[in-house]
C-alpha cells in the first residue's frame, strides 16, 4: 500500500520514487523489467535547466531522493562500505542492496533532490551564479514534470551529503579511484504536471 508523508504530490512520489523501487524489486528478485528497461530509467536522468552568464542552458544529469538531515551521515557511511570495502558482486546484488539499506521511505527527504557535478560547464556556472534550476523530467510516451528548485552546493570534503552521493555513484561506477564531485541538493520550489493527459499540459500540482 503507498502512503504519503510529504506534502510533495503522490503522483510525483509514485513517479520518482515507487515506480524505480518497483524496478529495483524486479531487478532483485532476477525478473526483467515490466517494460523497457532504458525508457524506465528516464525516470533517473531529468535535463536540469538553468540560466545565467553561461547562458541558457539544458544538462542531463542523474538525480534522486537524499535521506532527511539526521540520517545522512549514516547513509554516507553506508555507501562508503558498499562502494569500497565490500562491494557488490553484480547487478542483482546492487539492486537487493539499495532496497534495503537505501530505499526506505520514511528515511527519505521528499522535499530535495541531490545530483553531482561531473562536467563543470554552463551548469556549474549557472547554478552557482543564481542557486537554482529546473528540473524537466520526461518518460515517453506521456509523462513528464517540470521541478523548479534552489540550489546548494556542498563542496567540503567532509560534506554528508557530498560523501554519500559520491559512493552511491561509485557502488555503480567505481574505476578504482573514489569520486569526489561537487553535490548539488535540489530543494523542490514548485511542480507542474506537463505530461500529454487531461491533468497535465503545464498544470501546477505544488505548491
Amino acid at each position: 500500500m503507498k502512503t504519503m508523508s510529504s506534502s510533495i504530490p503522490r503522483i510525483f512520489i509514485d513517479y520518482f520514487y515507487y515506480d524505480r523501487v518497483e524496478l529495483i524489486e524486479r531487478l532483485c528478485k532476477g525478473l526483467p523489467p515490466k517494460g523497457n528497461f532504458l525508457i524506465e530509467f528516464t525516470r533517473t536522468t531529468p535535463v536540469v535547466i538553468t540560466y545565467g552568464s553561461a547562458g541558457l542552458s539544458g544538462s542531463v544529469k542523474m538525480v534522486g531522493f537524499v535521506p532527511y538531515r539526521k540520517y545522512i551521515d549514516e547513509y554516507a557511511e553506508k555507501a562508503e562500505y558498499y562502494a569500497y570495502k565490500n562491494r557488490p558482486k553484480n547487478m542483482r546484488e546492487t539492486t537487493c542492496i539499495l532496497l534495503k539499506e537505501f530505499y526506505v521511505l520514511e528515511r527519505i527527504d521528499k522535499s530535495i533532490i541531490g545530483g553531482l557535478e561531473m562536467g563543470f560547464k554552463h551548469s556549474w556556472t549557472n547554478i552557482r551564479e543564481t542557486g537554482r534550476a529546473t528540473l524537466l523530467f520526461y518518460t515517453p510516451p506521456d509523462t513528464s514534470f517540470e521541478v523548479r528548485c534552489t540550489v546548494d552546493i556542498h563542496e567540503e570534503d567532509g560534506d554528508p551529503y557530498r560523501r554519500y552521493l559520491n559512493a552511491l555513484h561509485d557502488i555503480f561506477h567505481y574505476s578504482g579511484r573514489r569520486s569526489s564531485y561537487p553535490a548539488y541538493i535540489f530543494h523542490i520550489v514548485e511542480i507542474y504536471d506537463n505530461s500529454n493527459t487531461s491533468e497535465g499540459f503545464g498544470r501546477k500540482i505544488y505548491p
